[in-house]
């Protein structure tokens, strides 16, 4: 039976409708592989010559400073007065390793305004942590940007980080307290104390010790403390 021209108008609306909805859904998939924008996500590794030991300290410290030319950042303590025992110049969460820290030994911190790096917010755990075992010889764990800065708008502002790894055997508070304790960083003790990274976030990419050299092996003598490799990834969630 022949159709109407309203019946015949009514398909053609309907066709319109479908092909419509067929271009929005093409155009609204996601790119594979984003290289820039969003919120962050950073992986990091960091292997040691010996292992890995609980009853002594690891940690990644952040400095979310969006500065590019990266003028501050943090460094190891490694004489009195020992402020916090670990770290000093400029950071502003650092992700820590021993066995005074919860279930899996992983923790992160958020440095407390105004406190001369001396008081700490526990934040959580890491999203992702490798568990350690007695022949582990590396830490790896992945944090989100925003687990430091909640809100993801000003979280994908964030450009510019320094980053530094510190290994040590104790944390001494005592100003007074003269012994001395063994503790390694980024750099190379021949050309400074410390030499923290200056690492570019808002683009996908993988920053290893091969590509900068800035760590060397054997600059101390306990081989659990000795830093020899590492690992950054930063990627677009």
């Amino acid at each position: 039976m022949p159709q109407s021209a309203s019946g015949r108008a009514k398909r053609g609306i309907q066709a319109g409708i479908c092909i419509f909805l067929l271009a929005l859904a093409a155009c609204a998939r996601f790119p594979d592989a984003p290289t820039t924008g969003g919120v962050r996500r950073i992986a990091v590794e960091v292997q040691v010559a010996g292992r890995i030991r609980p009853d002594y300290h690891y940690f990644v410290l952040f400095n979310l400073s969006n500065d590019p030319t990266g003028q501050a950042g943090p460094v190891p303590v490694v004489a009195p007065p020992w402020g916090n025992g670990f770290a000093a110049g400029a950071f502003t969460h650092f992700m820590r390793f021993d066995s005074l820290q919860p279930a899996g030994g992983y923790a992160l911190y958020r440095v407390q305004p105004n406190t001369n790096l001396s008081v700490f917010q526990y934040l959580g755990a890491p999203r992702f942590s490798e568990p350690i075992t007695a022949e582990s010889n590396r830490l790896r764990f992945e944090i989100d940007l925003t687990q430091f800065i909640p809100n993801p708008v000003d979280a994908a502002q964030m450009q510019f980080i320094q980053l530094n790894i510190i290994a040590t055997d104790r944390l001494p508070l005592d100003p007074n307290d003269p012994t001395r304790k063994v503790v390694d960083a980024l750099g190379d003790p021949n050309l400074g104390v410390s030499q923290y990274l200056n690492l570019r976030i808002d683009q996908n990419r993988i920053v290893r010790n091969a590509d900068t050299n800035l760590e060397p092996r054997g600059d101390v003598p306990d081989p659990d403390l000795d830093i020899v490799d590492w690992r950054v990834e930063v990627r677009a969630l």
